[in-house]
């Protein structure tokens, strides 16, 4: 009867420290995670940008630094292409856009897909190539001003380290005399290395 009782005693030591050495087991956190994300899309000028030129297409790469599950950071480069809409005779007006800013994602514990909102800051780069008008020749164009845009997006689950990712960004461009606005939705892959 000793044996028997002293056999129970051992197995329940045995089971309650092994519970407890699973318990202080720490599970390794998928975070910080980085990403590299090929964008493309379309950008629609705004106000009195809208009056003088098209919606043209845009492109770009991203990058993300996600730091937990709800807080990340991005960097963009983006090119815009805006056709003159007064005449055809008039060059186009490209946008070089760099800028970086903070991403804040809205997950759920059932998802792998999440929604973010970003805002961003930085050098936005216009550009326009010389061109003669009424007989007389305009030197070409390439000015930086600063910047800033938000918009909303959202990452869709592809696989294991594939993600699609979806967004609508407003930027402002200060520039003399006003500001150039334009809206850009976008989508493209988000790879996470």
């Amino acid at each position: 009867m000793k044996t028997i009782k002293f056999l129970i005693a051992t197995l329940v030591l045995f089971l309650v420290m092994g519970v407890s050495a699973q318990s202080q087991t720490k599970i390794k956190s998928p975070y910080p995670v980085f990403s590299v994300s090929p964008v493309g899309g379309v950008s629609f000028p705004i106000g009195t940008f809208g009056d003088n030129f098209k919606t043209g297409p845009s492109f770009g790469l991203d990058v993300s630094y996600r730091v937990n599950k709800e807080v990340g950071f991005f960097g963009k480069f983006g090119y815009n292409i805006f056709s003159n809409k007064t005449s055809s005779d008039l060059p186009n007006n490209n946008i070089m856009e760099y800028t970086v800013g903070p991403r804040y994602f809205f997950t759920s514990k059932n998802l792998k897909s999440a929604m973010f909102v970003e805002a961003g800051v930085g050098g936005y780069t216009l550009t326009q190539d010389a061109f003669i008008l009424g007989g007389r020749e305009v030197p070409k164009v390439s000015d930086t001003k600063f910047g800033i845009n938000a918009g909303v997006g959202a990452t869709l689950n592809l696989g294991r380290t594939v993600d699609l990712i979806v967004k609508v960004k407003y930027h402002n461009i200060l520039t003399e005399g006003g500001s150039t606005s334009f809206l850009s939705p976008l989508v493209g892959i988000d790879i996470r290395l």
